[in-house]
């Protein structure tokens, strides 16, 4: 059987066994835009992760302000962002040999479990004035070690929580929502911190994961895969390593998440000394910058999903590297402040329907038994790059200015979208294809 059949007789098998099931029947016109919500599955998930996403970015905003208070060195409060996204890069594609072998369901209940640990323990740390540098990296660290095995864990579960045929609608859906709490979360650690104390957006965190912990608890997986014989867990990491190097679409959708990484993302811990800088606007003025990248990662998410049908995925990478790159190369020779709000919007757009695109191809390229470890070497190469794509955006800020290197950045990633499309990448980006 043909693959693009084997997806349509798996997709109409989940379908009459979660028929009925979603606590919420939504109307066909919805579910037309958002396939991935017709599944109950994804429904309990969808509800799960916005309250947990809150609560992320309550103690994101909120780690950065206590060691911002504690130190008062902007430094020490990139060392601890640093610290907590290192193990990323370090470890995730470790994580993912354990993670083709267990099972998920029960593996992000218990990462769930000790992320909600930690934040109970900052703010014991806080409460008891017990709070030190040392303790906070070191907590930071353990956080990012988790984070590790849950990423590539999750991010693997979306198809068993929705089959091959509506992952390409889940995964936009899944990005949309983290940049919907983006928009709510650090409001309410703003009011918190001014309110009560910095210790509770801790406290409210770790309870946030108790509805995690629950719709994960609730799902029933309704596509799953056989794991590997018994393999010595070297071999097995050289065998999805060499895999993921070594198939054609697999390997350049890694450059292109790489590029990304490196040349558009670092837009973002850049901001700050532009919206200062450049507009002298301030906190509000960068709020609302980095909000209207947001809105336009939601209309991206929207896009996707509404698209996610359609086999020929390569329109939807190709519009995103160019809009993404165009987009950020204007915001830097631009200075008015409405319009940098409307060019961060559509580099949000952009960049949102790239990024969840290459990330259902890379999914649908893996086999069932060895997606773990081709998604933890993808996001190794993505969001483990990161870290390095900053320093190196911020070096070049440094001699120049933030402006000057974010554009840069547009103008190199355009390069490496127009050398992959003269290279021929882009005629195979289909879902019948991979």
């Amino acid at each position: 059987m043909a693959e693009d059949q084997k997806i349509i007789q798996e997709d109409l098998e989940i379908t009459a066994a979660t028929a009925g099931a979603a606590p919420v029947q939504l109307p066909g016109r919805v579910i037309s835009i958002f396939p991935a919500l017709a599944h109950r599955n994804f429904q309990l998930y969808f509800v799960g992760q916005a309250i947990s996403l809150i609560g992320f970015w309550l103690q994101q905003v909120g780690l950065g302000f206590f060691v911002f208070q504690l130190t008062h060195s902007p430094f020490w409060v990139g060392f601890v962002a640093a610290m907590g996204g290192l193990p990323i890069l370090f470890f995730t594609t470790f994580a993912g040999v354990y993670i083709d072998k267990i099972d998920k369901q029960k593996l992000l209940i218990w990462t769930q479990i000790v992320e909600g640990m930690i934040a109970f323990i900052f703010a014991t740390a806080i409460f008891t004035h017990s709070a030190s540098l040392p303790l906070i990296a070191i907590l930071a660290f353990i956080g990012g070690t988790v984070t590790a095995f849950d990423l590539p864990a999750r991010l693997t579960f979306i198809v068993e929580m929705v089959g091959k045929r509506d992952l390409a609608s889940a995964i936009p859906i899944n990005n949309g929502t983290f940049n919907a709490a983006r928009f709510i979360g650090p409001a309410i650690a703003g009011a918190l911190i001014a309110g009560v104390g910095v210790g509770w957006t801790f406290i409210l965190n770790g309870v946030s994961f108790i509805a995690g912990i629950w719709a994960i608890s609730k799902m029933r997986p309704v596509f799953a895969s056989e794991p590997e014989a018994h393999v010595h867990p070297l071999e097995s990491l050289k065998v999805g390593v060499k895999y993921a190097f070594g198939h054609p679409t697999i390997f350049y959708l890694m450059l292109l998440a790489a590029g990304s990484a490196l040349f558009i993302w670092p837009y973002q811990p850049l901001m700050p000394v532009v919206a200062q800088n450049v507009y002298h606007s301030g906190a509000s003025g960068l709020g609302s910058l980095l909000s209207a990248a947001g809105a336009g990662s939601l209309i991206g998410a929207f896009t996707t999903s509404a698209l996610s049908r359609r086999k020929n995925k390569a329109p939807l990478v190709m519009a995103g590297i160019a809009i993404s790159s165009i987009s950020l190369i204007l915001f830097s020779l631009n200075r008015n402040f409405l319009l940098a709000h409307l060019l961060l919007a559509l580099m949000g757009f952009g960049i949102l329907i790239q990024v969840s695109t290459v990330n259902t191809l890379v999914q649908l390229s893996s086999p069932d038994q060895m997606r773990g470890r081709v998604m933890a070497v993808y996001l190794t190469m993505f969001v483990g790059i990161m870290p390095i794509g900053a320093f190196l955006a911020g070096l070049l800020a440094d001699k120049t200015s933030a402006l000057f290197a974010e554009g840069m950045g547009g103008v190199l990633m355009l390069t490496v979208g127009i050398l992959f499309y003269l290279k021929g990448v882009f005629k195979n980006l289909s879902i019948a294809a991979v």
